[in-house]
């Protein structure tokens, strides 16, 4: 399938506010087999671009580095880091076709099929881990805004919330507009955790920005 066929049957779809959140758990589900090969016919970068923020906030120990990689697709993210020396870590996607497809590569601890909102997760005790990242999940129908808050729950005391996502859905989306850094602002404030860096950057994937994001946890 050429890259247009691509954009509007699926990626187009999972951008839009024409599918709930099921919806587009299944379209990730069904584009599972090819989701990689479509990605680099996009040129989406998002995932070397945290792995390279990451490798900056942990210069050594990676290996005894415990994380989470929420929305973790077909396992891009711990390819990425593995290659880096991280070791230990654990995946959470709602599709279970893409955790099919991560699980072939052998590099996740864990893997938990399950969506990722504000609610506490059973299965994570608090300061589960001393890193959490977030690639592309971001975005209409995807993780909620107010998800930051279970991020930080389950993350350690000066542990690391970092994403990379396109930017876009911040400051256009209503699912995000006048919530998402005001949340995240509030949360500072109460001294949940400390802002390291907000910056974009070029070439999230064709034709869009990325944005980094970065907390570490009081």
């Amino acid at each position: 399938m050429d890259k247009e066929s691509i954009y509007d049957t699926t990626i187009k779809q999972l951008l839009s506010q024409n599918l709930n959140t099921e919806e587009k758990t299944k379209l990730y589900t069904d584009w599972s087999s090819t989701y990689e090969l479509n990605l680099k016919q996009f040129g989406y970068a998002a995932n070397s671009k945290c792995s390279e923020v990451l490798c900056k906030y942990y210069p050594e120990n990676r290996d005894n580095i415990v994380m989470l990689d929420v929305g973790a697709g077909t396992g891009l993210l711990a390819e990425e880091l593995a290659s880096k020396g991280f070791k230990t870590i654990d995946g959470l996607d709602p599709s279970p076709g893409m955790l099919k497809e991560a699980e072939k590569k052998k590099l996740y601890r864990n893997l938990f099929c399950s969506y990722f909102t504000s609610k506490s997760l059973p299965f994570f005790k608090q300061d589960s881990f001393d890193l959490l990242a977030v690639v592309g999940s971001f975005g209409t129908g995807h993780i909620p805004y107010d998800a930051i808050i279970e991020m930080i729950r389950i993350t350690k005391q000066g542990g690391i919330i970092c994403i990379s996502n396109r930017r876009s859905p911040f400051y256009e989306s209503p699912d995000y507009v006048d919530r998402f850094f005001p949340l995240c602002d509030r949360l500072e404030k109460e001294g949940k955790w400390k802002k390291e860096e907000i910056t974009t950057y070029n070439g999230f994937m064709e034709n869009a920005d990325g944005i980094i994001i970065v907390y570490r946890v009081s």
